[in-house]
């Protein structure tokens, strides 16, 4: 296997620039899932590691060693497209083994080679098939098949289960985690899917218009954004974000809403470190909690909106001028124009510098 570092690349297609001072490094046996919206840069940073985008400046290093002037077949990296590129006249064999007969391995290592994968993605039924007998899920299996079949010191993946209908993404999802884990393999793995990336990376890269915004583990991108831009792509529904002030109280302050003449009281333990900033507060639909009863610190408020999502309910609120989302579970208000009270979760409040973007951490 291998470790991937990424030092301060950059690139330009024409005038425009794509990435900007991209760093990482991706640790042996790592899964790391590159997150971010349409030409946010994730693919081309993925190309770049394989050989199949140039850099216009920086560095790219294989177990210590630079790659980014070697040529992609120079660079032992296997690289799995979202388009299944299998090819219709060969079996699934004959397709799995193909890179083995490039580089002249002999038959009985070959076939040993192709069995051992082909147990791997529980594919051995399959393997006198041609790829039109097979359905999206298989053809990908196949697909995987074929790049890890070699043994590369990395696996790329590049929205590889795109193309497959909800059900079959989710059974992928869960035998690309388990052949990650039977093989200890190094992968990157590209996705515009939160889902993907929270259930699937050991860490999560996410970017935003070519520049790296936060790394961490699914919990961490979740839990502590780095700026706005991360609270609010990731998470479903997204991040509350509202404009706010801070009147100062008694061990605390009262955070004003959306223009409301009373404010939720947050601890000063929460809210001590703000240093007068123009503020913008965050808070996730779990800690916008609702309730029928008055409560002490709650606003009462009226529902504008029910999203029934089966397991749970979306539940809209007007604070003032402001709507807040809240997770409810199933059933917990029967429609618009409810009478509840609300109240804000301190401990899962994020603040961030309105101008900037940036997390406002304290020094917890």
């Amino acid at each position: 296997m291998a470790e991937i570092e990424i030092r301060n690349i950059g690139k330009f297609f024409g005038p425009v620039e794509v990435l900007k001072d991209v760093s990482m490094t991706i640790a042996d046996g790592e899964f790391v899932v590159m997150l971010g919206e349409s030409g946010c840069g994730k693919t081309t940073t993925l190309r770049a590691i394989a050989g199949l985008e140039s850099v216009t400046s920086g560095k790219i290093l294989i177990d210590g060693e630079e790659v980014q002037d070697k040529k992609a077949s120079e660079r032992d990296i296997a690289f799995v497209f979202q388009s299944f590129s299998l090819y219709p006249h060969m079996t699934v064999y004959e397709n799995i083994a193909f890179p083995l007969r490039a580089v002249r391995m002999n038959a009985s290592d070959r076939q040993a080679a192709v069995k051992e994968v082909a147990e791997i993605l529980r594919i051995e039924p399959l393997l006198n098939r041609k790829p039109s007998a097979l359905s999206g899920g298989d053809m990908q299996r196949v697909a995987i098949g074929r790049a890890l079949v070699r043994r590369p010191k990395a696996l790329l993946m590049d929205e590889p289960i795109g193309a497959l209908d909800a059900t079959l993404r989710e059974q992928m999802r869960a035998e690309i985690k388990r052949l990650h884990i039977s093989r200890g393999s190094t992968s990157v793995y590209v996705t515009h899917d939160q889902i993907e990336a929270m259930s699937l990376a050991d860490r999560i890269v996410i970017m935003n218009d070519g520049i790296l915004q936060q790394i961490g583990a699914p919990e961490e991108v979740y839990l502590r954004p780095a700026n706005l831009f991360v609270a609010q792509f990731v998470g479903s529904p997204v991040m509350n974000v509202t404009d706010v002030a801070l009147e100062g109280g008694d061990g605390g302050a009262s955070v004003m809403i959306g223009g409301d003449k009373q404010g939720f009281h947050f601890p000063g333990q929460v809210v001590g470190h703000l240093n007068g900033a123009p503020l913008s507060l965050g808070i996730r639909p779990e800690a916008v909690l609702l309730s029928h009863d008055a409560a002490h610190g709650a606003i009462e408020v009226e529902t504008t909106n029910v999203e029934p999502l089966g397991s749970h309910d979306i539940v809209d609120v007007r604070v003032g001028e402001t709507v807040l989302r809240s997770r409810t579970e199933a059933g917990f208000v029967s429609g618009e124009g409810q009478k509840v009270w609300v109240g804000l979760d301190p401990l899962q409040a994020h603040f961030f510098d309105r101008d900037s973007g940036q997390a406002l951490r304290g020094a917890n």
